[in-house]
């Protein structure tokens, strides 16, 4: 117990004599900070009364050059003299724009002419949309393009240090003893000409770094948040890009409601499609439409006086038409086609996968259908429609074999109901949708399919003995036919019976045989096997009752085929 309190007095002691010592720490750290600001304060205004007194004195050099320039006898001497006047005339100039850029930290004015001309050149033009953006562009990234070269400037200087401190470290080494008085006297000019050189690179270096500080000083007071910019966003350009595409949404949906409105009046009076100056004035329109949609955007944006989203709208749409105009040929034939003058037109049909299709409306997006498949429709776009040619059709072409729900016989004897149809494929299954199979449509119509759903007929074959021949022509067709017809009338399927007929067709071998046609209408087509079954059935019936013999060996051919 003892020795934690012990060891807790000691915490104690140790967090305040830490307390203490941050406290001389943090209050010696105040005069520090501002002894800085202000050793920096009085370098910076040293550092400006070395750049006045080094252009005076560059200044001085010039006048003593121009005297010199102008006692000069030879044209080499004369040209060394106005080159050197070049070169210190260039260091007068950078030093006052250093001094300049020192006090405004890196600012300077535009001096660009925006004086306007009157000729009309339409690349001046689009120059002058895409100055704005240019400018724009240039503001963003000029800060950042004057610290680059900041950075160069202060590397190409310490390079350039580097190398005039060995050039004078080779002349220190050099024996001038041997020298007579003239070679010492260009010696001396040298070595004085590589001092000068290296003590104004120190000073235009010096004046980089400071010309650096200040600048990133200067950027560091302005500095904003990420959350600040998208504030201004919203507030400036993000709203003004709203409120344009606004107006260009409002403008169009306002006039394509009035379309609409107009179309569904003029629906309710006219009878047929329509004409080809109404598809004029309807395609008119919509040009209408996307030219005051653009109005009212580029309205908005001048009000806004945003001169960069305007040439970036000008830019773009400028693009849009140069992508465009290669396609003019493609376009001109679906023009033809929307204005029902090409080789599609309303109200005819297409083939489309072997499909018969009604062309119900042309528009921008074609629907397509057919009469007697209500679930097949089809929308195609012009560019892919103005591939196909149309033709009229009479009203009873037929559109498609069958329909959902009838039964068909193929070529090979397959005898199902059509349980789905689409534009690529027919499913044929039994009754009750068990033992699907699916055909395409190429395949399916290869097979020539019947349709029993629109009425069909059952034969079945039948024979009796040679002892009836006397009657065979004269009664026995008429009793057989309406004792079958009896029988089938007594069926579930018997309202849909037609017709039923009886013909002697042979005498064969051991019989004397009878074809039984039995006509019924579509709605039987599922029992087309149980009555080819009660043909038979009825047809032994009728015997029975007559007592008529049926031979043997015909029983057992029939046998053998059920």
């Amino acid at each position: 117990m003892r020795a934690d309190t012990m060891r807790n007095v000691l915490v104690i002691l140790l967090g305040m004599t830490i307390f203490i010592c941050n406290g001389h720490a943090g209050a010696d750290r105040l005069p520090f900070v501002a002894n800085e600001h202000t050793l920096k304060k009085e370098q910076t205004a040293a550092k400006l009364n070395d750049i006045i007194k080094s252009i005076k004195l560059q200044k001085v050099e010039v006048d003593a050059k121009l005297e010199s320039l102008m006692k000069a006898k030879t044209e080499q001497e004369k040209a060394r003299l106005q080159a050197e006047l070049n070169e210190i005339g260039d260091a007068i100039v950078e030093q006052e724009s250093s001094f300049e850029m020192i006090l405004t930290a890196g600012f300077e004015l535009n001096k660009e002419d925006v004086a306007e001309k009157k000729d009309f050149d339409w690349q001046r033009d689009l120059l002058e949309i895409v100055q704005p953006i240019m400018s724009e562009l240039r503001q963003l990234t000029e800060n950042k393009r004057k610290l680059d070269n900041l950075y160069k400037k202060i590397a190409f200087y310490e390079s350039q240090i580097r190398d005039i401190d060995e050039v004078l470290t080779h002349l220190t080494k050099i024996n001038k003893q041997g020298f007579e008085k003239d070679a010492l006297i260009e010696f001396e000019r040298i070595d004085k000409k590589w001092k000068d050189q290296q003590e104004d690179t120190k000073h235009l270096l010096e004046v980089a770094r400071l010309q650096l500080d200040e600048m990133i000083k200067s950027q560091s007071a302005k500095e904003i948040s990420m959350s600040e910019h998208a504030r201004q966003f919203a507030a400036g350009r993000g709203a003004t890009l709203l409120m344009a595409l606004a107006a260009f949404v409002a403008v169009y949906a306002s006039m394509l409601l009035l379309l609409r409105l107009l179309k569904w009046i003029g629906n309710r009076k006219r009878v047929g499609k329509s004409t080809y100056y109404q598809r004029i004035i309807t395609l008119s329109y919509h040009f209408l439409m996307g030219i005051l949609a653009i109005t009212a955007m580029f309205y908005v944006l001048s009000v806004r006086d945003d001169q960069v989203l305007i040439g970036i709208t000008v830019l773009l749409l400028l693009s849009i038409i140069w992508l465009l105009k290669s396609s003019i040929p493609s376009y001109i034939n679906e023009l033809r086609v929307l204005l029902n003058a090409g080789p599609v037109r309303e109200g005819e049909c297409i083939l489309y996968n072997g499909i018969p299709m009604q062309i119900e409306s042309l528009n921008y997006y074609t629907k397509l259908i057919n009469p007697i498949l209500p679930e097949l429709e089809l929308r195609l776009t012009l560019a892919e429609l103005a591939h196909y040619v149309s033709r009229p059709f009479s009203d009873n072409e037929p559109w498609f074999p069958c329909k959902v729900g009838d039964y068909v016989m193929l070529s090979d004897d397959v005898y199902d109901m059509v349980k789905c149809i689409t534009l690529e494929h027919v499913v044929l299954s039994l009754s009750d949708g068990t033992m699907p199979r699916t055909f395409t449509i190429t395949d399916f119509l290869a097979a020539k399919p019947r349709n029993y759903s629109q009425g069909f007929v059952a034969v079945a074959d039948f024979g009796i003995d040679y002892k009836y021949q006397a009657n065979c022509i004269t009664d026995v067709p008429d009793i057989m036919r309406e004792g079958i017809r009896r029988g089938l009338l007594q069926e579930t399927y018997g309202t849909s019976l037609k017709d039923v007929s009886v013909h002697f067709t042979k005498a064969n071998t051991s019989s004397l045989d009878y074809k039984i046609i039995a006509t019924f209408d579509g709605a039987a087509a599922g029992e087309l096997y149980s009555i080819t079954s009660a043909l038979q059935r009825y047809a032994v019936e009728v015997c029975n009752r007559q007592q008529w013999t049926i031979p043997f060996a015909q029983l057992v051919i029939h046998g053998g085929k059920d």
